[in-house]
């Protein structure tokens, strides 16, 4: 079995506890129009042009079936129009300005990687986390992927936007210790315009896990002026608290992505990232509702 992957980080500290193996798969069935990773959006490899590493060779040119090149100045790009991605121009590019974003992979090959990073789990209560794009989307892969995991006696964390089948959900929380859970918006309308999808499979999914009384991270990606108003973290407030819940890791936006909209030939998002004190203002509405926050940057 295998699927689509589009980048594994190893000793990662940001994914769960300890040191952790985070396999990336490709794939997500939102649009979020703040989204940091764009290459994780599509289910299908991606041509991903760097101009600013461009050495100027020209190797691209000659050997793009389409004729998609373009040239500007001493760089070569591409006409996203023409473009095929179909990744011929990268085995000729030797400055790297050009690469594939998606690689299928099989159960095997990376667990592979996975068993060469284990014994940092041992030593730092660490363990592999899947992410994405959206890693439930990638069915079954992802089901064998945990499955692998747990026999070999690795701790698993997914993180996830909870838009999934509910019955496929119900099988990824049986094999799975850890959830990180997007919050994104409270209000459907609002969510369907930012993401493109309501909220309300996503809600239906993290009851299941509030039953399943799984251990639960809930994570919000903090947007100015979007889902850091009153209004909405104040209904959070009161959603998580009917839960039990009092904490939330939040994920301020920023814009470390924008190099990656550019390598894909896609506009940047239109949002500013967070001044100080807009940060701390947002924070302390947090507080003022009664959620403790873990800030991640």
């Amino acid at each position: 079995m295998d699927g689509m992957v589009y980048d594994i980080q190893r000793m990662s500290t940001k994914d769960g506890p300890g040191l952790r193996t985070t396999v990336f798969l490709k794939g997500c069935p939102l649009r979020c129009s703040w989204c940091s990773n764009p290459e994780s959006q599509s289910f299908k490899p991606q041509l991903t042009v760097f101009a600013n590493l461009c050495s100027g060779c020209a190797a691209c040119e000659q050997t793009c079936p389409q004729g998609a090149v373009t040239r500007t100045g001493n760089a070569y790009n591409r006409d996203r129009r023409i473009c095929t991605d179909c990744g011929v121009c990268v085995e000729g590019c030797s400055s790297k300005a050009r690469e594939m974003s998606g690689k299928r992979m099989s159960v095997d090959e990376i667990l592979r990687i996975v068993d060469s990073d284990s014994l940092f789990y041992g030593n730092s209560d660490g363990g592999v986390t899947f992410g994405g794009g959206e890693p439930t989307a990638s069915g079954d892969f992802l089901l064998a992927l945990l499955d692998a995991c747990r026999q070999r006696g690795y701790h698993t964390c997914v993180d996830t936007c909870g838009v999934c089948d509910p019955e496929r959900f119900r099988k990824v929380i049986q094999r799975a210790e850890l959830f990180l859970f997007d919050c994104k918006h409270m209000d459907p309308e609002e969510h369907r315009r930012l993401t493109g999808c309501d909220n309300a499979l996503i809600l239906k999914n993290l009851h299941s896990l509030f039953s399943a009384e799984k251990e639960l991270r809930i994570r919000v990606p903090l947007i100015p002026g979007i889902n850091d108003t009153e209004k909405n973290i104040a209904e959070m407030a009161v959603f998580l608290h009917k839960h039990g819940r009092y904490e939330v890791d939040v994920l301020p936006y920023h814009a470390f992505g924008y190099g990656k909209y550019d390598a894909l030939s896609l506009p940047r998002p239109n949002i500013a990232t967070y001044r100080p004190e807009e940060l701390k203002a947002a924070l302390e509405r947090f507080a003022k509702h009664d959620l403790r926050v873990t800030t991640i940057v």
